[in-house]
């Protein structure tokens, strides 16, 4: 009798595992129809490699404005300095979603974009002189937050007065350098990366698309949607706005980085003129699904192309629109964050504070 009962036991456990692993089989077949590696290939070679090549020349030309500007202060390097630092700027927002492989073991975009500019640090750097700008407390007084203060903060010929002061041009210089180091570093890393990137299969963790998708759902609901807009207008602060923790608040152009950083965004999903996440979605059965974020994605940029202004004038002037704005990214976050890694199977790793 023991034998028996012994022996049904093995066979429900062994009809338990076959129904488990046929179920894994169907949830992988679902998400790997399409054709991963050509998907993966494209991303790689016609998004990702072109846009860090593409920032990496327009931080070199920063340096090089930099340069010469520090050498010789006059109004005509200053007004290059200050169009090299916004196109630079700009094209930041093409790339600093990408913070796995190369730019994460560097830290790339806490090292570039820690904002507001930590403006008490920035001038005891500059009258202490020699600053360690990899120190912990030097996250806010370095990149481009601080290139924006530096350069931007009060009127042109106050600054041109300023940097008489042949420390504020060595301490230009030190995050100019700083900044230039870190993206070749980057860009010289994905050499070699370029191929594990587009090699690295599967949606595990771990593999290519798992990194992919977390690291653009962590960017688009810490560094988006809080970062660009919440923080400002006061989301995290009790409906406090706090109109000086935008991006680019000197410069002025805090929709103008916005409006590319989405651009950038939505360009990935749809795999530019290649395979992106839209067919991959479609390929797993998804495609109603690929609809509802097309359609989120177009009024979330019918919402953002409508400022022109500043940051600080659309709070004062346009604060309601600012949050329904918030409201729409929202959206898309539930989208991309808990319907679309469901659907192909991708696990969300890192953790944040609200709950979605």
């Amino acid at each position: 009798m023991m034998k028996k009962k012994k022996f049904l036991y093995l066979l429900l456990f062994s009809l338990f595992v076959i129904a488990c692993d046929d179920t894994k089989k169907e949830d992988d077949k679902a998400a790997t129809d399409m054709d991963q590696a050509a998907f993966l290939a494209n991303l790689s070679d016609q998004i990702i490699v072109p846009n860090y090549t593409e920032f990496k020349l327009s931080v070199n030309e920063l340096k090089l404005a930099i340069d010469s500007f520090v050498l010789l202060r006059n109004q005509t390097n200053l007004d290059l300095v200050q169009l090299k630092l916004k196109q630079a700027y700009i094209v930041w927002q093409k790339v600093s979603f990408l913070e796995f492989g190369p730019a994460a073991q560097i830290a790339l975009r806490g090292n570039a974009n820690v904002y507001p500019a930590d403006v008490t640090k920035v001038e005891s750097n500059i009258n202490n002189g020699n600053a360690n700008l990899d120190a912990l407390g030097n996250s806010a007084a370095k990149g481009f937050p601080t290139l924006d203060y530096l350069l931007n903060h009060t009127s042109d010929s106050a600054i041109l007065q300023e940097f008489t002061d042949s420390k504020r041009g060595d301490y230009l210089n030190l995050v100019s350098n700083d900044l230039n180091s870190k993206t070749n570093q980057v860009i010289a890393d994905w050499a070699s990366y370029q191929n594990t990137f587009k090699t690295s299969l599967g949606t595990n963790i771990g593999s290519s698309t798992g990194m992919l998708i977390n690291a653009l759902n962590q960017h688009l609901e810490r560094y988006f949607r809080d970062g660009k807009i919440g923080i400002p207008i006061g989301v995290r602060s009790s409906g406090i706005a706090l109109p000086d923790n935008s991006e680019a608040y000197y410069g002025a152009y805090s929709f103008e980085l916005i409006q590319a950083n989405f651009t950038a965004l939505k360009n990935i999903y749809h795999g530019s003129s290649g395979l992106g996440l839209d067919d991959y979605l479609v390929s797993a059965g998804a495609a109603d699904l690929n609809d509802i974020i097309n359609t989120q994605i177009t009024i979330i940029e019918s919402k953002i192309n409508q400022f022109s202004g500043t940051m600080p004038d659309a709070i004062q002037n346009n604060l309601s629109e600012l949050n329904s704005t918030y409201s729409e990214i929202q959206k898309l976050i539930v989208f991309w964050k808990v319907d679309m890694p469901s659907r192909l199977g991708v696990l969300i790793t890192y953790q944040d504070n609200d709950g979605d």
